[in-house]
């Protein structure tokens, strides 16, 4: 198949298979191939009573974890940590005190990076106790150490790291952090130096914090 005709084949699916589901808002296709001479950036369907653009910014939410885990494999990379490193290595007593009571015990000092990683820390999360605050207190505002300092005292630990699975924001606002405390720059200007600038993401940037490369 001729590279045109493939490029307006899997346009038409694209378009076709979000059309028929009505559960389906709006969708969007990125492909590239340079062997094969094909880039498509295209997008289907609406966002209120505006056709979806493929340039348009999107709140992508937890997929900024992927990001941070990679600034921590660059990081490894270049010797400046190791996946098995306790966490209390790069923290003052004062935030992680009581970080992680299970059944009286405090697992604190057990915490390595690689368990924030693959979120098998066993850390309480702090989504949830936040979003029901949240909705109390819409002008609630807190950055991750009071997030953090939060979680301690709402909520309990689930199992001791390395003995279980558990998502949980908290184990990557404490990665970001990290990753602060090493680069001694904040988590934003960091993830537009090791990975927006990088791989030309010019339209990428953290919400609420930093501005895109190139504005539309």
């Amino acid at each position: 198949m001729k590279t045109n005709n493939l490029i307006e084949s899997i346009e038409n699916s694209f378009r076709k298979q979000v059309r028929k589901d009505s559960k389906i808002k709006n969708a969007y296709l990125l492909v590239h191939s340079e062997k094969e001479d094909i880039h498509i950036n295209i997008a289907e369907g609406s966002t209120g009573n505006m056709p979806a653009n493929p340039q348009q910014p999107n709140y992508m939410a937890s997929v900024g974890k992927l990001f941070t885990s990679a600034i921590i494999g660059i990081l490894v990379e270049r010797e400046k940590l190791s996946f098995d490193d306790k966490i209390i290595k790069y923290f003052g007593r004062e935030l992680l005190n009581n970080m992680h009571v299970y059944k009286g015990k405090d697992y604190t000092d057990e915490i390595r990076i690689k368990h924030l990683l693959n979120q098998t820390s066993g850390l309480p999360d702090n989504f949830r106790t936040l979003l029901d605050q949240l909705i109390k207190d819409q002008s609630l505002n807190l950055t991750s150490r009071e997030t953090i300092t939060w979680v301690k005292s709402y909520a309990k630990g689930h199992f001791p790291p390395g003995r279980g699975f558990k998502y949980t924001d908290t184990n990557y606002h404490l990665l970001g952090l990290i990753i602060e405390r090493i680069t001694s720059e904040p988590f934003h200007v960091t993830l537009t130096k090791y990975i927006f600038e990088p791989l030309n993401m010019k339209h990428s940037y953290m919400h609420h914090f930093s501005e895109p490369i190139e504005k539309s």
